[in-house]
């Protein structure tokens, strides 16, 4: 048997590498402007003077229309596939970035430059490469999506470094256009040669006939079960401590008395760890009980958490808890997507991943937006912090809450 699971694991990467490199782009689309953001706080309060709950209304913004509209893009995938989506996504999200050198003195005109930077996110979302990847995948699910969710974790190595090094050699404005250039290049040939899925080569073969095949409602999908809310909940818990900690780590380190460019360094830390721990965790989710896996990485940021309150302005400190949060980053929206698919099935995937990723990416937006009220209102992150370790202990006793993978009928690649 084991045999048997490793040959298949090996013909479905010998058949769809190709693919999981493209969606590993993809995802690193998805994460730049969260690892760049943080760095235009300081710019942009010298030039404008605005605080920093003003400075991240953006991103609530953008979070908020991207959790209402991904159940209704996961729709979209699943029935015309990724493909199309994802090529659309890139040119919106390197123009929008790009839009953000425009920014004037007028909080609604950052605000306003922000509604393109949305239908950017909304495509761009994590549903749109791991639908294609789970689409193709089985035996070697978990690994293969953790290949492509390192595509953030690559972004957090080189994107805070880059656009550290941008705005000081050519300010912050170019800094913009720098950025949203520099990935266009790197990623459009990659998703454009690259990516498909099932539903996309279904779609191209004009001359092959396709068995129909019948596809559960999404009603029938498990949506309405008992455990849909729980993982969710589980989710979303975690993303508001893990994903806000990263997103907002470079203000926080300075925040504690860690010189600016230091506190960069140490962010692209997130990167190794969480590359790392996505590696790790997809093999082993091939292999051993996704709940047990996911209580005990959700707990790790706790550890994080008590060295930065307790060890303010240690170099040393911040870096051992900046890559906990990268081995936690690394794992979560793995964890989140292979549990999906393992209890819910793929032939709905985009839909359900959709609705759980939106609400992910809700409370992933609007985290370091609750985190910088707290600075404005109290001079210090600490508060913050100590209230993140209930929500670590919560997203572990969910996950544990989750039961055992449903039986299911041997998966088949879904028709469109």
């Amino acid at each position: 048997m084991s045999t048997r699971i490793e040959g298949n694991v090996a013909a479905e990467w010998r058949a769809n590498w190709t693919v999981v490199m493209a969606a590993c782009a993809g995802m690193a689309m998805a994460s730049i402007i969260s690892y760049s953001s943080g760095l235009f706080i300081e710019p942009f309060e010298r030039e404008f003077g605005w605080s920093r709950v003003q400075i991240m209304s953006g991103h609530s913004i953008a979070a908020t229309i991207a959790a209402i509209c991904a159940p209704f893009m996961g729709v979209l995938v699943d029935r015309y596939g990724p493909r199309r989506i994802g090529i659309a996504a890139v040119f919106t999200i390197c123009g929008s970035i790009a839009l953000f050198s425009q920014t004037g003195p007028d909080i609604w005109h950052w605000r306003l430059l922000w509604l393109p930077m949305t239908l950017g996110i909304v495509l761009v979302q994590p549903m749109v490469w791991t639908a294609a990847v789970t689409s193709l995948f089985s035996a070697g699910r978990g690994l293969a999506l953790a290949v492509t969710l390192c595509g953030s974790s690559l972004a957090s190595i080189v994107v805070p470094k880059m656009t550290h090094s941008l705005i000081e050699a050519f300010g912050w404005r170019l800094a913009w256009v720098g950025l949203g250039s520099i990935w266009l290049v790197i990623a459009m040939p990659l998703i454009w040669f690259f990516f498909t899925s099932v539903v996309d080569r279904d779609r191209t073969r004009r001359t092959e006939k396709v068995a129909p095949v019948v596809r559960a409602s999404v009603w029938q999908s498990g949506i309405l079960s008992w455990r849909f809310p729980v993982l969710l909940v589980a989710g979303v818990s975690i993303a508001l401590v893990v994903v806000t900690m990263v997103v907002s780590i470079v203000p926080v380190l300075s925040a504690s008395g860690i010189a600016r460019g230091d506190a960069a360094w140490i962010a692209g830390l997130v990167g190794f760890t969480a590359i790392f721990g996505r590696l790790a965790i997809g093999s082993l989710l091939d292999r051993m009980d996704g709940r047990l896996i996911a209580a005990a990485c959700v707990s790790m940021p706790i550890v994080a958490i008590f060295l930065l309150i307790a060890l303010p302005g240690s170099i040393v400190a911040a870096a051992i808890a900046v890559l906990i949060f990268g081995f936690s980053l690394g794992a979560e929206l793995d964890i989140v997507a292979y549990l999906t698919s393992r209890y819910f099935g793929r032939e709905n995937f985009g839909f359900l991943f959709g609705t759980i990723g939106g609400c992910l990416g809700f409370a992933s937006g609007n985290g370091p937006v609750a985190l910088n009220a707290v600075y404005d209102a109290t001079g210090s992150y600490t508060p913050a912090l100590w209230a993140a370790i209930p929500l670590c202990l919560l997203s572990a006793a969910l996950f544990l809450c989750l039961g055992r993978y449903p039986d299911a009928a041997p998966l088949q690649p879904v028709a469109a």
